[in-house]
């Protein structure tokens, strides 16, 4: 293969690292970008009772990463290959498109659904790509650009119903598919030296389903308040609790074909082609709200709200990411693997305790990171002047 190179290689103005380089034979002007973010919404009544609404938005972000690149990394540019990827401070700006339409209708005096279809567009999102046959000294080298894109549809079905007899209750149903040729900037890392990919796979963050619901059960005060009553107490005076729960479908994840030590090697089916187990959380907030005199006369008052919360109130073992030859939390396989058992074997042959080696690895697989937080309990005060 024959690498091209400079025309005049030994010009010292163009090697950074001489006293005499001129910046202007490898450098350019940023040049400003003009970018136009229309938003539009409409409503249209279509009686008392049902309500008709659509929007349209464009939405600009600055490159969210991999965009920093300064004086000491151009110096050092020529050893590129052996340093690793590379950012890029050209990068454009990622380009957001959505659409959304719906319905409202009110069902009864005090409640009412909405139902809704959205997609958005996601374009030059930041990719790793390589570049090839580029003049010597350095060939070949690693970095970002505005290659990825991925789309996002789904469907949205709500219920609202008003506090009535101290109830309030709403809940959401949402169905989602969310494609595109990289979840991150670096989701084609190793897969894209001979040219850029593009093919279309579930994104990371997919939620295929979810479904969410919240219960709040409250109590008034004065004349409105209705509850038990101790000694002629108001005792659940502006007291109230609350339920929030949320059910996920789970997210998608790459199998593994090799099994490896706390992790594995080469693709299982496509990119993203499994699923992680639901998840399902419940957390729960009971709180009651006091006033506290501040003045002799007691004019002057401050709000205190004692809370107990709740997260994870049914301690679930959420799982938040698996091990990619098993699909398993808890266990990678290696030590079931031809492998394993080989490694195994080699320690058993040099007479050191086989036994202290696999509680050791047991203990390493322990890994709280692919659990979300077990149960947590919070108690405070909030003061409002």
């Amino acid at each position: 293969m024959v690498y091209p190179r400079y025309n005049d290689r030994e010009n010292r103005e163009l090697d950074i690292q001489d006293q005499n380089y001129k910046p202007e034979y490898s450098f350019d002007d940023y040049k400003p970008q003009l970018n136009l973010m229309p938003r539009l919404a409409f409503s249209f009544p279509i009686s008392e009772d049902a309500n008709f609404f659509a929007h349209y938005d464009v939405l600009y972000q600055r490159p969210p990463s991999n965009s920093v690149l300064t004086a000491l990394n151009y110096f050092y540019f020529n050893n590129a290959g052996s340093s690793g990827v590379q950012n890029n401070p050209n990068l454009r700006p990622v380009r957001t498109v959505s659409y959304e339409a719906g319905f409202q209708q009110r069902v009864s005096q005090y409640a009412a659904i909405k139902v809704s279809a959205y997609y958005k567009e996601n374009k030059d999102l930041i990719q790793r790509r390589v570049y090839t046959n580029i003049p010597a000294p350095i060939t070949t080298y690693e970095t970002y650009g505005n290659l990825d894109f991925g789309t996002t549809k789904g469907f949205s079905f709500q219920f609202d119903k008003r506090r009535t007899n101290n109830l309030e209750f709403n809940a959401t149903y949402t169905l989602q598919f969310a494609d595109g040729s990289g979840s991150d900037a670096n989701s084609s890392g190793g897969i894209n030296s001979r040219g850029i990919l593009r093919n279309l796979n579930p994104l990371s963050f997919d939620e295929r389903h979810r479904v969410t619901a919240n219960v709040d059960y409250r109590y008034e005060s004065g004349k409105a308040y209705d509850g038990p009553k101790i000694g002629g107490l108001d005792i659940f005076s502006n007291a109230g609790i609350n339920l929030n729960a949320i059910a996920v479908s789970g997210q998608p994840f790459t199998r593994n074909s090799n099994a490896g030590q706390l992790g594995g090697s080469g693709f299982l089916g496509s990119i993203n082609g499994s699923r992680l187990p639901w998840n399902f959380n419940l957390d729960l907030r009971v709180d009651k709200k006091f006033g506290i005199s501040t003045s002799k006369d007691g004019g002057r008052k401050i709000d205190a709200n004692i809370y107990l919360r709740v997260q994870n109130l049914l301690d679930a073992r959420n799982v938040r990411q698996v091990y990619g030859f098993t699909g398993d939390p808890e266990n990678d396989g290696y030590l079931l693997s031809e492998f394993g058992r080989d490694r195994v074997n080699d320690i058993a042959s040099t007479g050191k305790n086989v036994d202290a080696f696999l509680d050791a690895y047991s203990w390493r697989l322990v890994n709280p990171g692919n659990f979300f937080f077990p149960r947590r309990i919070y108690l405070g005060v909030i003061f409002n002047y």
